[in-house]
């Protein structure tokens, strides 16, 4: 009895030695975790370690930044156990930046009533549209080497009542501030308001640019869009619904609207700056208002807005960091008023808005970085 179950017994172990020996093959065989792409296979007690260095947030003469390739520079942390976290440096990106600039004769008004500057007016008034030519003019002048501008006037100059010709009366490029100088000073108001017109243009434009740069719009306008396409100068119940729906399909595109309002008559301006993933309108009831909107859109433009050197496997689990520090780490904000989100359709260009931008404009915070997370149904980063 004794020999048997000592028989029994040894035959038992076999089994169970074989047993664990197959477990163990098929775990080899299934490879564990997948890795991020382009990172080393991770473990607890095998990570890559590296500087993690940020980009210096001041931009050289060519709109980037001195040693700030964008490429991975460190794999610092594990994701739960499951694979490594990839860093890369934050490149600051270059734009263009169109003005879609309304010339509608209402801008010939005063700039803070509505109340027009000719026809025998008296009174003190500051007129909108040579206030524009000059802030412009300054704004132009300290405009960073990161920003190309183009301008695009609605109506066209020489065109009919409701005329937006294709093309842009200013192409984007490097050193325009002259032309675009000219160009305003060299026309004056007259016309309707055709505004979904003149943001289908820009679009379609923008679209032929390909300079591998973020595309800006900055509507610059005094009030109720008319001249819908297909219609007659009057404003129609769909005009405000129509130019809304034409920046939303830029946004969609890719291609952001920042909003100045110039003039009281501008209730419905935030429908368009929200439209065009920017949050709010400029208000400009003074020609300081205006030139301080068109500064404030320049800086946001050429100091906030980021490449992250590749699309993140999964663009949901990525963190934004500054500094070197998790206590600074901006929030994805998809209302574009205090933290970050994506200005691309591939998700590898992001915007930093409200006071995380001010901090990079002032030169608060010194660098900065992007952590991707693992793809799929991964841990978030710690």
């Amino acid at each position: 009895m004794t020999r048997l179950r000592m028989m029994m017994n040894r035959t038992s172990w076999v089994w169970l030695w074989i047993a664990a020996a197959s477990t163990g093959a098929a775990l080899v065989a299934c490879g564990g975790p997948t890795p991020i792409p382009g990172s080393s296979s991770l473990t607890n007690a095998g990570r890559r370690s590296g500087s993690g260095a940020g980009i210096n947030l001041t931009p050289n003469g060519s709109g980037t930044n001195p040693g700030s390739s964008g490429a991975v520079t460190d794999v610092s942390e594990v994701d739960g156990g499951n694979c490594g976290i990839t860093t890369n440096s934050l490149t600051q990106q270059p734009a263009d930046l169109l003005l879609v600039l309304d010339r509608s004769a209402s801008m010939s008004y005063d700039i803070a009533s509505n109340t027009p500057c000719t026809g025998g007016f008296t009174g003190a008034c500051t007129a909108r549209w040579p206030t524009m030519t000059t802030s412009v003019n300054q704004v132009l002048a300290a405009s960073p080497a990161g920003v190309q501008w183009g301008l695009k006037f609605f109506t066209s100059p020489g065109g009919q009542t409701c005329t937006v010709n294709a093309g842009a009366d200013v192409a984007v490029g490097p050193n325009t501030a002259a032309q675009i100088q000219a160009a305003i000073s060299g026309t004056s108001p007259g016309n309707q308001t055709p505004t979904t017109a003149a943001i289908n243009a820009a679009v379609a434009y923008l679209n032929t640019v390909n300079d591998s740069r973020s595309h800006f719009m900055l509507l610059a306008t005094d009030g109720q869009p008319n001249c819908d396409p297909g219609t007659s100068a009057s404003v129609t119940d769909t005009s405000v619904a129509n130019t809304v729906a034409a920046i939303t399909a830029a946004a969609g595109a890719g291609i952001k609207t920042y909003v100045i309002g110039i003039g009281p008559s501008t209730g419905n301006l935030d429908n368009f700056a929200v439209a065009g993933g920017t949050g709010k309108y400029f208000p400009a009831l003074s020609p300081q208002d205006l030139t301080n909107a068109l500064s404030s859109i320049v800086g946001s433009v050429a100091s906030c807005t980021f490449s992250l050197g590749k699309t993140p496997p999964d663009p949901g689990n990525i963190v934004i960091e500054f500094d070197g520090d998790k206590s600074l780490r901006a929030p994805r904000d998809t209302t574009h008023t205090n933290g970050w989100d994506y200005t691309s359709s591939a998700d590898n260009v992001i915007q930093i808005f409200g006071s995380w931008c001010e901090k990079v404009t002032n030169g608060t915070y010194k660098s900065a970085k992007v952590l991707m997370g693992c793809p799929g149904n991964s841990v978030p980063i710690p």
